[in-house]
């Protein structure tokens, strides 16, 4: 999840002292991720990381900034890598460790996701995604329970989160709690009609449950 990261990074650029080409190379960098332009952001932000000129804040930003590109273009190794670095530089950078987490999940690697996504809300305890997507890990090593209560604190943050109650929705479907899951997968549909076209398969999973289409 992408939501947050930019946000912060980008609040924590502005507030360091300007810099030489390094820091407009990544000022370019995080134009150009804007833009969707992954490429182009990875080739200024290589430019920013080389420069050689970036103080230690900015040199984690752009170590950052590279690591999310690589993970929205799936070169996840390379994404581990940068959020090493990025990490290396600044510890208490939350969405590095959260950002990690999710090239790990991508690769299989569930323990070793959950642990930085349990370092990132030891840091930052109050955003949604980092439970989302670290109950989506539990859900994938089978760990039920831990799941559906991280879904739970997703929602206590975000209560109209459609994404987590079609999470837990699917957990409760697989541990056998039919009514539970009826219920969580009409309420994401009422939080957010557009799941039915983005999750195609929810409707045959209520249809399963007994629900008209």
């Amino acid at each position: 999840m992408f939501r947050i990261s930019l946000g912060i990074v980008m609040a924590a650029l502005l507030s360091f002292p300007a810099q030489a080409s390094g820091k407009g190379d990544l000022r370019s960098g995080y134009a150009a991720l804007l833009r969707h332009d992954y490429s182009l952001a990875i080739r200024y932000l290589t430019s920013a990381i080389e420069a050689g000129d970036l103080s230690r804040g900015n040199l984690a930003i752009a170590y950052h900034y590279r690591g999310a590109e690589y993970l929205k273009t799936d070169r996840y190794d390379e994404a581990i890598a940068d959020f090493d670095r990025a990490i290396a530089l600044e510890a208490r950078l939350p969405t590095a460790y959260s950002d990690r987490g999710i090239a790990y999940r991508k690769k299989g690697d569930y323990e070793k996701a959950v642990a930085d996504y349990s370092q990132a809300i030891r840091i930052w305890p109050n955003w949604r995604d980092w439970y989302l997507n670290r109950g989506l890990a539990y859900t994938a090593m089978g760990r039920h329970n831990e799941a559906i209560a991280d879904f739970g604190k997703a929602l206590f943050f975000k209560p109209d989160f459609a994404e987590a109650y079609l999470a837990r929705a699917d957990v409760y479907l697989r541990s056998g709690r039919t009514s539970e899951a009826l219920a969580d997968y009409r309420r994401a549909i009422r939080e957010k009609p557009a799941v039915r076209q983005d999750y195609p398969a929810i409707a045959a999973k209520m249809a399963m449950l007994g629900e008209e289409p």
